[in-house]
């Protein structure tokens, strides 16, 4: 079973990309970043002060790497879900230690450090939802959503 993935957290830089051949030989892109997934405790007054966290770096692949590298910029707050890889590295002494990565199935950015955002086309223009109006509420539960 492998190692699932969730965290919050911001981008020590933007994400880098480059071209790489996949071990079955394909060429496709890789975007990798460092994050730095914050941990937060309530404290007794009820404001919120940071507790913890840790520095990971995160690798994505294909289109998700080519919209990192385009969309994020240093600083961004990302929810980052994938797989958590083990493996060994080596500190300043040349001492082997163990690390970890986030292979990243899926990048989402946070909108608090936003200030705009404009869609593109999309791509199915015979959806039945592609107008500007937001689609009807029909309260709580919708037996026709269900």
């Amino acid at each position: 079973m492998p190692n699932i993935f969730q965290g919050v957290g911001n981008l020590a830089d933007a994400p880098s990309i480059k071209n790489i051949t996949a071990r079955t030989g394909k060429a496709m892109m890789a975007a990798e970043m460092r994050v730095f997934f914050d941990e937060y405790e309530k404290n007794g007054d009820g404001s919120y002060a940071q507790s913890g966290g840790i520095w990971l770096p995160v690798t994505t692949y294909d289109h998700t790497a080519e919209n990192c590298a385009r969309l994020l910029r240093k600083g961004a707050r990302v929810k980052v879900e994938g797989r958590l890889t083990q493996f060994e590295a080596h500190d300043a002494a040349g001492n082997a230690v163990t690390a970890f990565s986030v292979v990243a199935s899926a990048v989402f950015l946070s909108p608090t450090r936003v200030d705009s955002v404009q869609f593109a086309e999309s791509r199915n223009k015979s959806s039945p939802n592609t107008s500007d109006e937001p689609p009807p509420y029909y309260g709580e539960f919708d037996e026709r959503r269900a």
